[in-house]
């Protein structure tokens, strides 16, 4: 903090200057008082970026997108004025310290203070990407620590999920040290890149430095893509969460929910107490609270008045010391460190919680042999005598077993009928095996005595199941969508860029279609196919509030997409609806999935997606869901039927300890992961009732299992370990293969059909194995 000088300016709009907090690339940021007396940052943009009518343009985008933003740990929006001849942003003033600072003055945070500092910056992206955009430049000059909490700032380089720039075109953006992979290589940026950034700040709080690093920028950049990051010296339980963040797969990545209850299985308020921050940490920002109020005494106390709408101090009123508007720093400020500082210090008396990840033990209550069906019920409710885990503690048990080795939250008092592994036999040998090139973490698709699979940088690869070594045909030019191809219409139809959808010969691999629906959409991900020639398509549709090139917003969606009318209708699903991973099962009449407030939902495919009923299960609600005839199967704390057409609860069934993390079903049979014990348990379709659970080493929750006509194969969580076969009919675990070797993220994905085909990949080879 630096007194004026005399060319700055003594008043900005109704706001009086009285001293400089930094400057940088475009433009000061001042701490000045508003007419009712609190303090606040103000951001004034220099004149000749001023006179740029593009950056006029880009300056309205980031102070749209800083005053929709919500959140706790984020900054609040006190006033702005885009079109004034000098554009000035105002922000409540955060008395405190960046995290570089920080460290730079005090050395590494304890794991308790980082545990805090990662709850709640993941709460702060939740509230960023609840918006569709995309913070970009999640580094350590941009998170402030405040007494009462952390807060992520700087919305200046933000950017809508679509992948249209809210700033200047043409550059790089963000801090080599802290991209993401998808960055560096210039690939389209999603949210998951600002998980990725999340976890190098927290590896930089944990041990004082960036998990990557390189003499030049072309060195660090590879380390980004490829490289491991170094997390030496970073102390558990902080090691196994950063690495849920720093996988390279985005697709892998743990969500912001998830991390947050990783940090924080209780929530972040009961870690955030007065004493959050270490000693030293706290008398630093105690100086910047003490320089603060020397410049603007906090004002006295006033009548409760009704201030007219719109004017500053009403709109001060209205967000609160806790408000829901954020805009953060210039990225330039202060060497790059410098920042907006945003909301008036408020003291939290909280109860302290130090205890992380505290082992809690439900009342024993296993599931049932042959449970009765349950009677219809509306709405699903937890049974009164079992002692749920909070939702935080599900996710964090959900987040923290990707990991491998997470200290339980649940203790076992006594395990269900399990069959011995006693009796495994040596996995078959490969009938052939095909190296290639890095394989996408998708399923193989079968299709008259071939599999159909996806690699980088974009092809569809054919290879014949009775000998796979060499391909039958490579088609080039497809997107990398997280998604397999689709049998539809003939063809074997991927994405491709932007908004096009790709028809290709399953045969002979030649293009049989290329369809480009415009620039007013973004298709994501393939979903489903019905009625013969309708896809579903996520996605994203674009809407611009300017002529200029580049300026959008979107808004996520999901599309039934025609291919024989080559028209793309949006289904009207809300944004609620697409907030976790959308895995539905879409039919001739249904589009089932879980939805973004964890629940059931089915919609019509006819009638513009007509919601047709919802079934509320809880934030333990698994995205993947499964449908067999009639029936709807979903997992969480428990497995549950519900009948198709109408939602009715036909059936529950609980596990033993923990949560149901995959399944898969089977003529009458559904088949789920269990994680507390580790195994697969096989229920009856009809009634719910239990054939047999088969222990097995810590499985991979976040992939389906795959059903075979004799066998059902589940992967192991360290990739390393292969994957299991287990007899469908009697649960005995008849054989584990692997070619034990550990590719980091990217984890096995099982094929099989119902004429005893099994195809798994790992990375970059194919193995074409007998069924069990």
């Amino acid at each position: 903090m630096k007194p004026l000088r005399p060319e700055d300016p003594e008043q900005l709009g109704p706001y009086r200057l009285v001293a400089r907090l930094g400057a940088g690339g475009m433009g000061r940021v001042y701490l000045a008082t508003s007419p009712a007396g609190h303090a606040v940052a103000v951001k004034v943009i220099r004149p000749e970026m001023a006179e740029d009518k593009n950056f006029r343009i880009r300056f309205r985008r980031e102070v749209a997108a800083a005053a929709a933003v919500g959140g706790t740990y984020t900054a609040s929006v006190v006033d702005a004025a885009p079109d004034a001849e000098t554009p000035w942003l105002a922000t409540t003033y955060i008395p405190g310290p960046t995290l570089a600072e920080a460290i730079a003055e005090h050395g590494p945070l304890p794991v308790e203070t980082v545990l805090v500092l990662g709850a709640g910056m993941a709460e702060a992206l939740s509230a960023v990407h609840a918006q569709g955009l995309v913070h970009r430049d999640l580094k350590p000059s941009n998170v402030l620590l405040a007494a009462d909490g952390p807060r992520v700032i700087d919305f200046g380089i933000v950017r809508a999920r679509d992948g249209y720039q809210l700033t200047a075109t043409g550059g790089v953006f963000g801090s080599l040290e802290y991209m993401c992979p998808e960055q560096a290589t210039g690939d389209p940026m999603g949210a998951e890149g600002d998980v990725f950034c999340l976890g190098s700040v927290l590896a930089f709080a944990a041990c004082g430095r960036p998990p990557f690093s390189g003499a030049a920028a072309a060195t660090l950049l590879y380390q980004v893509v490829h490289g491991w990051p170094d997390l030496t010296g970073v102390p558990e339980p902080l090691e196994k969460i950063i690495g849920l963040c720093l996988a390279k797969d985005p697709a892998l990545r743990i969500t912001p929910d998830r991390l947050s209850a990783a940090c924080a299985p209780g929530g972040v308020e009961q870690l955030l107490t007065e004493a959050w921050l270490p000693a030293p940490v706290a008398a630093t920002v105690a100086r910047y609270q003490a320089a603060a109020e020397d410049l603007v005494p906090a004002p006295a106390a006033a009548p409760i008045t009704t201030d007219s709408p719109g004017t500053p101090d009403a709109l001060e009123s209205e967000t609160g010391a806790n408000g829901a508007r954020t805009l953060g720093a210039d990225p330039g400020c202060r060497g790059g460190e410098a920042h907006d500082r945003a909301e008036s210090h408020v003291a939290l008396a909280r109860r302290a919680d130090a205890d992380f990840l505290r082992p809690t033990t439900p009342e024993a209550s296993g599931p049932p042999e042959k449970p009765a069906p349950a009677s219809p019920s509306r709405a699903h409710r937890r049974s009164s005598t079992h002692s749920g885990l909070s939702r935080r503690s599900m996710l964090a048990a959900a987040g923290l077993a990707v990991a491998g080795g997470a200290t339980a939250l649940v203790a076992v008092r006594r395990k269900p009928r399990t069959r011995s592994a006693s009796s495994i036999v040596s996995a078959p040998e490969p009938n052939w095996v095909y190296a290639s090139a890095p394989l996408l973490q998708t399923p193989a698709v079968f299709n008259d005595g071939t599999a159909l699979l996806k690699a980088r940088p974009g092809t569809v690869i054919c290879l014949d199941l009775d000998n796979g070594s060499h391909p039958k045909w490579i088609y080039q030019g497809i997107s990398l969508s997280p998604t397999p191809v689709l049998l539809t219409d003939g063809a074997a139809v991927a994405l491709g860029t932007g908004a096009t959808v790709i028809g290709v010969d399953p045969t002979s691999g030649t293009e049989r279609f290329t369809l480009d629906f415009g620039t007013d959409f973004q298709f994501d991900q393939l979903l489903g196919a019905y009625e013969g020639s309708t896809l579903s398509v996520l996605g994203a549709r674009l809407e611009r509030q300017s002529t200029e090139q580049g300026v959008a917003t979107s808004t996520d969606a999901v599309f039934a997409v025609d291919l024989q009318a080559r028209q793309a209708e949006v289904i009207p699903i809300s944004p609620e609806d697409v907030g976790i991973p959308l895995q539905p099962v879409v039919t001739s009449d249904y589009f089932v999935y879980a939805d973004g407030l964890r629940n059931v939902s089915v919609r019509s495919t006819r009638d513009a997606g007509t919601l047709l009923w919802r079934h509320p299960v809880g934030y333990d609600l698994r995205p993947g869901i499964a449908v067999l005839g009639q029936t709807v199967f979903a997992i969480g704390s428990e497995l549950i039927a519900l009948e198709l057409g109408t939602g009715r609860l036909r059936w529950r069934a609980k596990p033993e300890h923990g949560l149901f993390t995959s399944l898969g079903t089977g003529d009458d049979t559904v088949y789920v992961i269990g994680n507390d014990p580790h195994g697969v348990y096989a229920f009856n379709a009809a009634n719910g009732s239990r054939r047999w659970f088969c222990a097995t080493p810590q499985l991979d929750g976040d992939h389906s299992i795959a059903v075979g006509s004799k066998a059902v194969y589940a992967a192991a969580l360290e990739n390393k370990k292969g994957f299991f076969a287990i007899d469908a009919a009697t649960g005995r675990l008849r054989w584990n293969f692997t070619d034990g070797r550990d590719t980091g993220v990217n984890g096995w994905q099982i094929s099989c059909d119902r004429a005893g085909h099994l195809v798994a990949h790992h990375y970059d080879r194919v193995y074409g194995l007998p069924s069990a």
